[in-house]
């Protein structure tokens, strides 16, 4: 399937990251329409972050059970075990997590909310060209990205290889089995 994707990219497009994509999408000269796999920056879906507003949707669904397969990830909350004041932090943490802030403060100072009501808000969606609403059965049937030390380096090198085996037209069950020793061998 990936391949019969590549056949209609631009070649340039091998070597750019999720934002790079995104800022050729919003680009007023830009000649990119559209990216149907990538990573969801809300930034780009708000009026006036880029000349063009990029519009998102669920992934392209591959048989019929719908809109699965994707990545969750981001970037969480947490508290250094350093702190001088671990109780107004975990009393901040728990404060701009709620409900309340998440689809409120949180959302109208353009930050991409991980609570479940932000993303059914009627204004969070309105600011947003329906970001929330348009993505959430991704969401929803996305796998959780790992969190082990090595995953990270993982996915970059298994992207570089991907390009690669692509602009080769290598078979996939080549790829597939690189793809798993890469994996198999970042947790070391």
């Amino acid at each position: 399937m990936l391949r019969e994707l590549d056949a209609h990219l631009d070649p340039a497009t091998h070597g750019m990251d999720p934002i790079a994509v995104l800022e050729s999408l919003a680009a007023p000269d830009g000649r990119a329409a559209i990216a149907p796999l990538t990573y969801g920056y809300v930034s780009y879906a708000i009026e006036g972050f880029r000349p063009r507003r990029v519009h998102f949707a669920d992934i392209p669904a591959a048989g019929s059970a719908g809109a699965i397969g994707s990545t969750l990830g981001g970037t969480g909350m947490a508290i250094s075990a350093r702190t001088a004041h671990p109780e107004a932090a975990l009393d901040f943490a728990f404060w701009v997590c709620s409900a309340d802030v998440q689809r409120g403060p949180y959302v109208a100072a353009g930050g991409q909310p991980g609570h479940a009501a932000a993303w059914e808000d009627d204004t969070a969606n309105r600011l947003t060209a329906d970001f929330y609403r348009a993505t959430r059965a991704t969401l929803e049937g996305a796998n959780l990205r790992a969190r082990h030390d090595g995953y990270m380096g993982f996915q970059h090198e298994s992207s570089i290889r991907i390009v690669e085996a692509l602009e080769a037209k290598e078979g996939a069950d080549t790829l597939a089995d690189d793809l798993d020793r890469m994996f198999a061998s970042s947790f070391r």
